[in-house]
């Protein structure tokens, strides 16, 4: 018996990090780096670069930013269902290294990459800190 291709879902609704400590959601799909590459959305140049973040994944110490930097948003370009990349562009937004990381790690390991992420709501990076804010700044910042 053979998989029914109308059940199966490729695309699905992710949280990822957002600009000012708010949620990005998302929907994302998982396209095939090595599609991408041979219908030439990555290019010859930067196919190196392409074959190392895709074995390697992308780390501190992986090589040239620029062609990475290429690479994770063209693939970020495949992934974005809604909204597309393209919206985002006209709207003048432009995805952080963290969105663009993230994407990219979805599109590899799937919604198990971004468990990194769950459980961060807005400004949680900010509660954990303040254990040594005055009072005085808790009222002038509007915070009992």
């Amino acid at each position: 018996m053979s998989t029914d291709v109308k059940k199966i879902q490729t695309d699905a609704e992710v949280v990822l990090p957002g600009w000012c400590g708010d949620a990005f959601v998302c929907v994302l799909r998982r396209p095939s780096l090595l599609a991408l590459a041979s219908r030439g959305a990555i290019t010859n140049p930067l196919m190196k670069t392409a074959r190392k973040l895709f074995y390697a994944g992308v780390s501190a110490e992986s090589g040239n930013l620029e062609e990475e930097g290429r690479v994770l948003l063209e693939i970020a370009a495949a992934a974005l269902v809604r909204p597309t990349f393209a919206e985002l562009e006209a709207c003048g937004i432009e995805l952080t290294d963290e969105q663009l990381i993230a994407i990219f790690q979805y599109t590899q390991a799937g919604v198990k990459a971004l468990e990194r992420f769950r459980g961060l709501t807005a400004g949680d990076e900010y509660r954990q800190h303040g254990t040594g804010v005055s009072s005085k700044a808790k009222r002038d910042a509007g915070n009992p």
